[in-house]
């Protein structure tokens, strides 16, 4: 599946709305249930302002070639992280489960979530020695990491690693503003679809 290729400005608009199915009675009771399996798909309203023609043609191009209907890789705007000697613990002779954790954005790295959507397996060290993964450790996508012999106490753990969210989107509608001489707007709202 082919990667939308074209950086968005800052200020992407994430909305979400439930595909739920009710069915409402005449005393006001409501009953409702989820519409299917994935029933929370993110849609994003982006903005491609102030580009160069050639660029805004050729987003333009990529999208009138997918038609509406032909789904696409899209990078979800501030999911981008990389990291390197990142903290993960520090071994106490007993505990063998450990989450890898990384910083919300560079600006503030005492704010942390977890460690997923890599574009490789993060590198696990301990008192800055690489691991195996499966001889040292096991490693789940959540980012939790289990390691075979509970870490020495006083052994720093760290890793290293990089990842992004990456969505399987459609885009139905796009508009294109011709601001002046070689400066373009583009618009464009894409949606999640399962699958």
């Amino acid at each position: 599946m082919e990667r939308f290729p074209f950086t968005p400005d800052y200020g992407a608009q994430q909305q979400t709305q439930p595909r739920i199915l009710k069915a409402q009675f005449g005393d006001g009771y409501a009953q409702r249930s989820e519409d299917g399996m994935r029933t929370v798909l993110p849609r994003w309203a982006l903005q491609f302002n102030a580009r160069r023609k050639k660029e805004a043609d050729a987003i333009e191009a990529f999208l009138q070639a997918r038609k509406g209907v032909e789904s696409f890789e899209f990078v979800v705007p501030s999911s981008a992280w990389d990291v390197t000697n990142s903290p993960v613990g520090t071994g106490d002779g007993a505990r063998t489960q450990y989450l890898l954790e990384r910083p919300v954005a560079p600006e503030v790295p005492d704010e942390r979530v977890p460690a997923t959507g890599w574009t490789a397996p993060p590198q696990v060290h301990m008192d800055g020695v690489l691991l195996s993964v499966g001889a040292d450790y096991v490693l789940s996508s959540s980012g939790l990491v289990t390691f075979t012999a509970a870490p020495a106490s006083g052994a720093a753990l760290t890793f290293t690693g990089k990842g992004e969210r990456v969505a399987r989107v459609v885009c139905e509608s796009w508009s294109s503003t011709v601001k002046s001489f070689n400066s373009h707007d583009v618009s464009a709202e894409f949606q999640e679809v399962a699958g």
